[in-house]
């Protein structure tokens, strides 16, 4: 059957086996003390970096490369220090891992990135910690990856501002064309539509107001002219009229005349007389005629007045007709020259915009070109450090005591219970199930107990 034993038994098999344990314990410890001092020392050299980014005041210029907060400018700093041609550079250039650099290039790589951490230092400070066995080599290294970063930084900033402004300028000069191509059909439609703009519709009815004006006085002047004809009223060879009145008399007296002179004698007062009267009517008649022929033309120029006035009057009715089509279509050319403006009128915004912006990019390059390199300032140089960071010697040691002192313990009681030797009396009672007649002392510090057991009958 299986035994158990008890925490004074195991201590006392270790007490009894005690040169086991120290045989086992010494030699692992010594062995260890070997190894741990054979193991290669590792330095780490540390670079502290500030970043310090220049930022000009808003109202003045708004930056073109906007700045990441300190968490994320740490990642992208460990982005960029893992970047591969930062790490073949410094490994090149310093003639670090030769012996992975046989292998590949990668392995080479690889192996600096497991050696390489970037931490975040405060608010504005990174860190660049470099382990390596040689300490002038990881402080090379450390600061080599410092600088490297710091130049790629700025050469990726000063790129990032240079295609920022050929991007704006590449981008001005094309709202420029559609500016230039807007403004273009702006003018050929003012053009085509000269007579119908907007900012004529004042001047047209002006014009036709003037029109108006001339139409009622053409109607003023016919309406006095028709007066002036009915004024004369001159009908030649008109009975009712003083031409007709004078040559009837005229007639009748030439008549009277005759006939005085057919029964009187040619000095006869009468027909003296008579000759006198159709001289005097013959005068009068002439000079009514005169009259009447004056009168007459005054009539015919009248009338060429008034047919002049009526064919003004279609004249200016006919022009106020073509600037009443004028004025009905003003409002559909000014919505079509309304929406080409606008659109003219936003293309001009988004240039006058981007002018600006092109300034301030200009004025930013400028800016950046002159600030990125007190942007990060090395703030601590690494130095070769004087102690190896690891291994932990003395803690080695003492973890290798402790697992020596435990593995000897262990060896000592593994051998307790291999060891099926019998030493007291309830171990020969538990093991054979026979009384114990005598018990014989240890002798000469030999440790050993004889033990007779006797066998009883029933």
């Amino acid at each position: 059957m299986d035994r158990t034993y008890t925490i004074e038994e195991l201590w006392a098999a270790v007490r009894r086996r005690w040169k086991s344990l120290a045989l086992v314990a010494g030699g692992v410890l010594v062995l260890a003390a070997l190894v741990i001092a054979r193991l290669p020392n590792e330095y780490r050299a540390r670079a502290l970096v500030m970043v310090e980014p220049f930022t000009p005041h808003p109202d003045l210029v708004v930056p073109v490369v906007n700045s990441l907060n300190l968490e994320s400018k740490v990642k992208s700093v460990r982005e960029g220090v893992y970047a591969r041609s930062i790490m073949v550079t410094a490994i090149e250039e310093l003639k670090l891992y030769a012996r992975e650099r046989e292998k590949s290039v990668d392995d080479a790589v690889n192996a600096f990135r497991a050696d390489t951490e970037v931490h975040a230092e405060g608010e504005n400070a990174f860190s660049i910690t470099v382990r390596g066995r040689d300490p002038e080599t990881a402080a090379r290294a450390a600061n080599r990856l410092a600088e490297l970063y710091i130049e790629g930084n700025l050469q990726v900033r000063a790129g990032q501002v240079a295609r920022t402004r050929d991007i704006i300028t590449q981008k001005l000069a094309e709202m420029r064309a559609e500016l230039a191509q807007g403004e273009k059909k702006v003018t050929a439609f003012k053009r085509a539509n000269s007579e119908m703009l907007p900012e004529l519709v004042d001047a047209r009815f002006h014009q036709r107001d003037e029109l108006t004006k001339q139409i009622e006085l053409e109607e003023t002047f016919i309406k006095e002219a028709q007066r002036r004809i009915d004024l004369l009223g001159t009908q030649p060879f008109g009975k009712d009229t003083e031409v007709g009145r004078l040559e009837e008399l005229y007639d009748t007296l030439r008549a009277r005349l005759a006939t005085m002179q057919s029964t009187l004698t040619p000095d006869h007062p009468d027909v003296d007389s008579m000759k006198r009267e159709v001289e005097a009517t013959s005068g009068r008649l002439q000079n009514a005629r005169t009259r009447a022929a004056a009168n007459d033309l005054e009539r015919r120029r009248m009338n060429e007045a008034i047919g002049r006035g009526r064919s003004r009057i279609v004249e200016l009715t006919k022009r106020q007709a073509d600037i009443d089509k004028l004025i009905a279509g003003a409002p559909l050319v000014a919505s079509q020259l309304v929406e080409l403006t606008r659109d003219t009128d936003m293309l001009k915004a988004k240039v006058t915009q981007l002018v600006s912006k092109k300034a301030e990019a200009e004025i930013t390059a400028d800016l950046e070109q002159k600030s990125a390199p007190s942007e990060f300032r090395v703030l601590e140089s690494a130095q070769p450090p004087s102690v190896p960071a690891s291994p932990n010697r003395q803690q080695a040691l003492l973890l290798a005591m402790l697992g020596a002192l435990a593995l000897g313990i262990a060896v000592s009681i593994g051998q307790e219970l291999s060891d099926r030797s019998l030493r007291t009396e309830s171990e020969v009672g538990g093991t054979l199930a026979l009384p114990v007649l005598a018990c014989v002392p240890e002798l000469g510090g030999m440790g050993a107990i004889a033990l007779l057991p006797v066998q009883t009958e029933a």
